[in-house]
Formats: structure tokens, sequence, C-alpha cells
């Protein structure tokens, strides 16, 4: 979590610094190869603006990997933070080939520190996260219901991940015949097709 927040930190100094190129700040020697060293011509400027939007993506990609938002599917952000990696890796090479030398020598450790930050996102274990909603076991282990069938006993939908971990003989439930089921509330680490619990789960009502 610590590493995610580090990461945003160095990439919101990028957006004000792309703020300030997009607004007409004389510091051209230090982006975009450095092709104009004062103010950026007006496409310049444009895609100053632009990389502001690609930087908030990335900013909100790693913090929902790290766990400290629940914007995308984990599978998403789990491969999302291997592209960015790799986007920030390139950056690295290109800020280092610059023929621009302040641009070489300011961006290219910024790039350096950023793509090793998101190395070890990508790196980290997946993060718990919270979850609510129905439980359910048919006979096949419980899963965690996505989507609930309109029946009795109740039946979850088809790419209902696993629940490991789950006990229960430690939360009250209701039953019929084979099937088990409640609704609950606790933390667990998703991955995948499964999610792994935590502490424990609350009944809901």
């Amino acid at each position: 979590m610590t590493t995610a927040v580090v990461f945003v930190a160095v990439l919101v100094l990028l957006v004000l610094f792309q703020l300030a190129l997009a607004g007409g700040a004389p510091w051209g020697r230090f982006a975009w190869g450095g092709q104009h060293p004062g103010t950026l011509p007006t496409g310049f400027r444009i895609a100053s603006a632009f990389s502001i939007l690609v930087y908030g993506f990335i900013a909100v990609l790693a913090l929902d990997r790290a766990g400290m938002l629940d914007v995308f599917p984990e599978g998403f952000s789990r491969i999302g933070i291997w592209v960015v990696f790799a986007y920030l890796a390139l950056g690295v090479v290109m800020n280092a080939i610059s023929r621009s030398k302040p641009e070489r020598y300011l961006m290219t450790p910024v790039a350096l520190v950023l793509a090793v930050l998101a190395l070890l996102i990508a790196l980290s274990p997946a993060a718990e996260r919270s979850f609510a909603g129905m439980v359910l076991d048919n006979g096949n282990g419980p899963v965690f219901c996505t989507t609930v069938m309109e029946s009795y006993p109740p039946q979850c939908g088809a790419d209902s991940p696993a629940v490991l971990g789950w006990d229960w003989n430690a939360v009250d439930h209701e039953q019929s015949q084979s099937v088990r089921w409640g609704e609950y509330s606790f933390e667990g680490v998703r991955e995948r097709d499964t999610i792994t619990l935590g502490d424990g789960a609350t009944p809901l009502r």
C-alpha cells in the first residue's frame, strides 16, 4: 500500500509538470525530446494535457491493484499494472536517449523510479477487499454469488467465485436439503476464480 501511495505521489508531480507545460510554462527542454526549449507549441501543449488523463488512469489502476480503491475487475488491474510497468520501462529508455540533456538528467531518474514502483506493485500479492452478499453452498463448496437466481433454495450465477476457508459452523445460515446459504460481509483476497477468506464473516441480517 505504501508503494502505491509513493507511486501516485510521483505521478501527481508529473501531472503538475504537464499541467504547467499545457498552460504555457517555458519548460519545453524537459519534455517531448526537448524539441522546443521554451513554451511548447499548441500541439505539444494539447499532448501534455492528454498525458494528465493517462497519468490519472494509471494512478487509479495502481490504487485499485493495491486494494485502496475498488474500480476495476481484479483480473483487469492485475494485468493492467504489468502493462503500466512495460509502458514506464519504455519511458526510461526513451528519456535516456533523448537529445535534450535536461530531459535525460531529470526525467530519466523519475521514469526509472516510477517503473520500479510499478514493478513492486505488480509483484505484490493481491490486497484484501470487502465483500457483501450471499454465500451459498449446494454441496460443491461455498461460493460468493455474483448473481442470485430467483428460486428456492436460491442458486448462484455460473461466474460466482469459490470462497476458500469458509466454515459454515462459524456462521448462522439457512439450509434446505443439501443447500446452505446466507448473506454476509467479509474481507478476502480475490484471485481469479477464488476468494480467500480473511478473519471471518458477519451476517448482514
